[in-house]
């Protein structure tokens, strides 16, 4: 049940609340002993979205997190366990975007 949990506070997170958190520092856990360190460098709004009269949706309100990280490591896509100082622990998932010279880029959509 703690899935569901998870689930449940993330559906709860809007594009505002990641908005107060740009530049701030989100630990990424890979290991107990192996941590990294994310910057949040964008939040964008994707547009609402139009529901369906037979569908439902908590999150009308579309958004994506663009996060810069060391360019030592490439991470492959896949579900993360970050924390942030005021937000607490999310499990995200990240896709790597780009590569550049001051980080690599990770992107997580919320829909």
């Amino acid at each position: 049940m703690v899935s569901q949990r998870l689930e449940i506070v993330l559906e709860k997170l809007s594009h505002a609340q990641f908005s107060e958190c740009l530049g701030e520092p989100f630990q990424l856990h890979l290991a107990p002993e192996l941590t990294l360190t994310l910057e949040l460098i964008e939040t964008t709004l994707l547009g609402r979205r139009e529901l369906g009269e037979d569908e439902q949706s908590i999150r009308q309100e579309p958004f994506s997190l663009l996060f810069r990280g060391p360019l030592k490591m490439e991470l492959p896509q896949k579900i993360y366990h970050l924390e942030h100082s005021q937000l607490g622990r999310l499990d995200m998932f990240l896709v790597p975007v780009a590569r550049k010279q001051d980080g690599m880029r990770y992107e997580a959509i919320f829909t």
